[in-house]
């Protein structure tokens, strides 16, 4: 951890800004996942339209994020993000205060477009900011950044309608509660505006280039044939397709599940906290796992980490169960996200970096629309196990694909992991 820290102190002003704009601006975002659908259940909303709201704004999600990378490349990451920071915020706003059913229906293609922005970019800026030797170490640092600023966003949202309930003399749970609370850690997010326009001059006109276009080293990987830079794209992205089946199926609905094994908002908000400081401070050693065992093996393992317990839970669907189980799959994302990031910038040109990870997210949030949408309706008739056991076999086929498909191609190890973790594991 001291060697970590020596590390982030030579990061480069434009880098530590980028950090600071991933602990700010995902506060909304917290905010929105722990509270929202219990909002939509003040409204009288049930499960099968939270599906509905859910598969509209993750498919808006998924047509949004195949036009980022065209944006990354046309007009800078800086200006996509900045721009979709704005739209976000005040999308997020509007589906805060709207009531009515379509309408709501309407603002959730809009506000997922923005939510989008503030996803889909991370990895291009980060390769964008970073050089080989440094980007895992600090795409697991902002994958952090990003968890502990979402957990602030489920405290606020876990106990600030309670606090904002006393003020007003409002019930909670109500819906005027909720929706307070939501534009509250909106707000919040909206600072992360700041150090997004005290980056450099430099930074705010930059496009996408390669390495070598740079000066910096680069892997013979790059000069791939196009041929094998399509073939790892597309098999990349159906990897992603297949995890979001598994993962609409159940985190839409999983703190109405929460809610409906006994725990209050409040309680639902410190578990979503404590998932999110877990994964926020675990995640910070995924350069050293995939160090140890290799970027590969360390992604499997990691993203496969959950299943036990969701097995567990179809059996026994306890609240302590389901709360190791959330802590662990908040947590495999947090470690493996980068790493299988980090893994396929290195064998990647620019341009295609920023498409893949475009259209990788718009599978994503493609396969969450179509999960969700099914999920709400199964989960009102037959219950949760068949959301869980939809997660348990689409991360498995996914990891089964990732593994087999990238150890079998030509593509080296990237570098990345072992230049980064070398001076952290020397200090174990």
């Amino acid at each position: 951890m001291q060697s970590y820290i020596r590390g982030v102190r030579g990061y480069g002003r434009d880098i530590k800004l980028f950090l600071l704009y991933n602990l700010l601006s995902n506060v909304g975002i917290g905010v929105f996942q722990l509270l929202y659908n219990l909002y939509l259940i003040q409204l009288d909303y049930d499960e099968a339209f939270i599906g509905q709201f859910q598969s509209i704004s993750t498919l808006s999600m998924a047509g949004v994020a195949l036009s980022i990378g065209v944006l990354v490349n046309r007009f800078g990451v800086w200006r996509t993000v900045s721009s979709g920071l704005l739209f976000f915020l005040v999308t997020s706003v509007l589906a805060s205060v709207i009531t009515n059913q379509w309408a709501l229906l309407v603002m959730a293609g809009l506000s997922g477009a923005g939510t989008a922005f503030l996803f889909v970019p991370t990895m291009p800026f980060i390769v964008e900011l970073t050089g080989r030797q440094e980007r895992h170490g600090v795409a697991a640092l902002a994958f952090s950044l990003n968890s502990l600023s979402m957990t602030v966003g489920s405290l606020i949202g876990g106990f600030g309608a309670r606090g904002i309930g006393g003020v007003f003399s409002l019930d909670v749970p109500s819906a005027e509660a909720y929706r307070y609370t939501l534009i509250a850690g909106l707000l919040l997010a909206g600072f992360a505006i700041l150090p997004l326009l005290a980056m450099s001059d430099e930074r705010k006109r930059a496009l996408p280039e390669d390495e070598q276009a740079s000066g910096l080293p680069v892997t013979d990987t790059v000069a791939q044939a196009p041929r094998t830079i399509r073939r790892h794209m597309m098999v990349f992205i159906a990897i992603g397709g297949l995890m979001s089946l598994g993962a609409g199926a159940v985190f839409p609905f999983y703190n109405v599940f929460l809610e409906s094994r006994g725990a209050s908002s409040g309680q639902i908000g410190i578990i979503y906290a404590a998932a999110g400081l877990t994964a926020a401070f675990v995640g910070l050693f995924s350069p050293w796992v995939a160090h140890r065992v290799g970027s590969l093996k360390a992604t499997v393992i990691i993203r496969l980490s959950p299943v036990p317990f969701y097995l567990l839970l179809m059996a026994t669907p306890a609240l302590p169960i389901a709360i190791v189980a959330h802590i662990f799959r908040t947590t495999s994302i947090n470690m493996a996200w980068p790493i299988d990031s980090t893994y396929i910038s290195e064998i990647l040109p620019a341009k295609a970096r920023a498409s893949v990870f475009s259209f990788r997210s718009g599978a994503w949030n493609l396969g969450w629309s179509l999960s969700s949408l099914v999920a709400g309706y199964a989960i009102v008739r037959y219950g949760y196990n068949v959301s869980f056991a939809a997660y348990i076999v689409f991360m498995t086929l996914a990891m089964v694909l990732f593994y087999v498909y990238f150890t079998r191609s030509a593509a080296e190890e990237p570098r990345a992991a072992t230049d980064i973790v070398e001076p952290i594991a020397a200090t174990k």
